[in-house]
């Protein structure tokens, strides 16, 4: 069956003047999907936000890829959008530089609790204001692009919740410190191995981590 990196979408809505939803900031035209004028609504993919990761990292790239990100996260409640792109737009050299080493790193082989600690202190706070830690991880998940398993998972309320009713009674929910990120994100590869051993088909650790997530 498909990669659920494939499958699942949101829906968001234009809610900016001039339709681009993301054009309070004025720091770059928005790419992909988002690039769209008129109102409505749009569908994004987990493929979408892959694709536009499908470049070279730059501070630039960065932010565009972070855009998607929250677009794909938020959906359309879209819940304090607006304090996190003012967040960004406080000081968005520092929040793209940043962004921009994460993903390097990431494209780099990097390991998830290193990269993960590029975009959160030590105890689990976002290095970028309203970027917390679960946004933390669907950057860096993202940040692989379209061609690469992930090796950094999506980790947020939901799925920790699931979690820790049923395999990890003493995993924090939210404010999650690096090595535990990392040690989540080494359950779901050997959970992904498990599941090939038994399927005879491979099972990428994102398809775990979505079954996590809806089961």
């Amino acid at each position: 069956q498909p990669s659920p990196r494939w499958q699942q979408t949101s829906l968001l809505v234009f809610r900016e003047p001039g339709g681009h939803f993301f054009c309070k900031i004025h720091l770059h035209q928005p790419v992909g999907k988002l690039a769209g004028s008129g109102s409505g609504q749009i569908a994004l993919s987990r493929a979408d936000v892959f694709a536009v990761a499908n470049q070279e990292p730059t501070p630039a790239g960065a932010l565009q890829l972070l855009w998607n990100s929250l677009a794909w996260g938020l959906g359309l409640r879209a819940p304090r959008l607006h304090a996190r792109l003012d967040a960004i737009a406080h000081d968005p050299d520092r929040a793209s530089e940043l962004l921009a080493e994460a993903w390097r790193s990431v494209r780099d082989a990097g390991d998830p609790e290193t990269d993960y600690a590029i975009l959160t202190t030590p105890h689990g706070a976002g290095r970028i204001k309203w970027l917390g830690p679960a946004f933390s991880t669907k950057f860096l998940y993202f940040a692989h692009g379209p061609d690469a398993t992930p090796t950094h998972l999506i980790l947020d309320r939901v799925v920790a919740t699931k979690l820790q009713v049923t395999a990890w009674p003493a995993a924090p929910t939210t404010g999650w410190w690096p090595s535990t990120y990392a040690a989540y994100c080494a359950l779901m590869h050997h959970w992904a191995a498990e599941a090939s051993d038994r399927s005879g088909r491979d099972v990428s650790p994102d398809e775990i981590e979505f079954t996590v997530f809806k089961g």
